[in-house]
């Protein structure tokens, strides 16, 4: 006989809840009490009070399942929990950085550690899936709430469970939640590469020389790119490295420098709250390394690209679209493909002759995600090109249009080589070039050790002696390209 439900809508169901809470509280209590059992060296106390607290648990659970708290097609339920525990990995890490900031590294490196476990809970959620397949969640003519704390997503009526009913995972009241698709569809950031750097030249000086800007001065880069949830369906914007791609040392000509390896472009999608199979559509801005590196790696997906962009990679496959940009202007870019309801992929050429953007609308704002129109924004708003372009003059009228546009709409602007793309997204940060924001300098960059093989910092062209008759690169000749993109030999970062 189940136990699920017995008490649900009996004049017991208040008093089970009241000792589901309790019980769970005490969980939280015990534990806590034995790690200042521990902290004052009574071990054996500490282990008496986490056997309390692990029988309390087990209490909380029984009785939960008295009152059918959680539904018997439990296996659903996992699947939003799952993009909570992979969210909540970067809520916790962000939050121990933090705590580090204020001095208490101890807590921080503790919080750490349970950032990491929260990303395991995920992951064993994702082995269960792999065993039992359960169906995935319709969310289709349905609302979905998202708990402002954790993630976990609730969908359907939030409005017909009782009064105190609270998240499942953290505990918060349902008048925290909020409905997801209120504002048509959500950004959120796909985290691969943290702690990196870009000279001011490389980032400011293609038009006006590299020895005009101060070598010394650097900015803060990284590697992300973007995921659109319109509600209906998932979008991706590029699909960053090859999870091959070496990681790349630093010396003192290096102009820019992705940073380390979060972790691969797969890993970070989930840890975002999605599944391969889940994406629809892919945008790709343009035809590099560091943009198109996992294309392959989405079964369900149309690949949209720039027909010039897909003729230099030679794609091929019945899931590639080459777009010809065919809906007539957006705002005051002439040329746009309508994608989705409030998502326009862009023409915008010059730093490859197939460069485009992508702008997604929502809550009254218009997210720009664009294809390293700039590399960080401090050139959006000093009105700087880089280094980096196929069509000078075609780059510095892209960017022209993207300034004019960001002047007249309320603007987030996502970039993919600065750590400015997810900080300005998650607080909705909308552009005010007249107020330009003040550069962080950057900090904790990575060493790493030689393998004699180095990579093109534009397109991610790897050069590897073996392949190359043993000829070190620094052997090549001054005037020697880059067979891919025909940037010159100072483009290259050790591996």
């Amino acid at each position: 006989m189940s136990l699920y439900g017995l008490t649900k809508g009996t004049p017991l169901e208040k008093k089970i809840a009241a000792l589901a809470q309790g019980e769970a509280n005490g969980v939280m209590m015990y534990y806590a009490l034995a790690r200042l059992a521990q902290e004052q060296g009574m071990d054996d106390v500490a282990k008496t009070l986490m056997e309390s607290a692990d029988q309390e648990a087990v209490h909380a659970g029984f009785y939960a399942t008295l009152n059918a708290k959680y539904p018997k097609d439990f296996l659903a339920l996992l699947e939003t929990i799952k993009k909570a525990e992979y969210s909540g990995e970067h809520q916790i890490k962000a939050l121990a950085d933090e705590v580090r900031a204020a001095g208490f590294t101890e807590a921080a490196d503790q919080m750490e550690i349970f950032a990491k476990q929260e990303k395991h809970h995920g992951e064993v959620i994702d082995e269960i899936f792999k065993k039992y397949q359960p169906a995935k969640v319709d969310t289709t003519g349905k609302k979905v709430y998202v708990c402002p704390v954790c993630g976990f997503e609730y969908v359907g009526d939030l409005d017909a469970e009782p009064a105190d009913w609270t998240c499942p995972l953290c505990g918060q009241p349902k008048s925290a939640f909020k409905e997801k698709n209120s504002g048509g569809l959500t950004v959120k950031a796909v985290k691969l590469y943290e702690n990196g750097f870009m000279t001011r030249p490389f980032a400011l000086g293609g038009e006006d020389g590299v020895d005009k800007f101060d070598p010394t001065v650097k900015y803060r880069s990284s590697l992300q790119n973007f995921v659109i949830d319109t509600g209906r369906e998932v979008i991706l914007v590029d699909t960053g490295t090859p999870e091959s791609f070496p990681d790349q040392v630093v010396d003192d000509k290096t102009q820019i420098f992705l940073g380390s390896r979060i972790e691969v472009y797969i890993d970070a999608l989930k840890r975002a709250g999605y599944q391969p199979e889940q994406v629809s559509k892919i945008l790709v801005t343009h035809k590099h390394d560091d943009h198109t590196g996992e294309l392959a790696k989405f079964p369900n997906a149309k690949i949209y690209i720039a027909r010039a962009e897909a003729d230099a990679m030679k794609l091929t496959g019945d899931n590639v679209i080459r777009v010809d940009f065919t809906d007539g202007a957006y705002h005051n870019f002439p040329a746009c493909q309508k994608i989705a309801d409030g998502v326009y992929y862009i023409q915008a050429v010059g730093h490859t002759t197939g460069n485009s953007i992508v702008i997604a609308e929502g809550e009254g704002i218009f997210y720009l995600m664009h294809g390293d129109v700039t590399y960080t924004d401090e050139a959006l708003y000093e009105n700087k090109l880089s280094v980096v372009f196929e069509d000078k003059a075609a780059a510095r009228e892209t960017l022209d249009r993207v300034r004019e546009f960001v002047k007249n709409n309320p603007t987030v602007y996502c970039s993919t080589h600065t750590p400015l793309g997810y900080e300005n997204l998650e607080a909705k940060k909308i552009v005010d070039l007249s107020n330009p924001p003040k550069p962080i300098p950057p900090t904790e960059i990575a060493q790493n050790k030689a393998t004699g093989k180095y990579v093109c910092s534009i397109c991610g062209y790897v050069y590897d002696p073996a392949e190359h008759g043993g000829v070190a690169f620094e052997d090549l000749p001054a005037d020697w390209k880059c067979p891919r993109c025909r940037q010159s030999k100072d483009k290259f970062n050790k591996a």
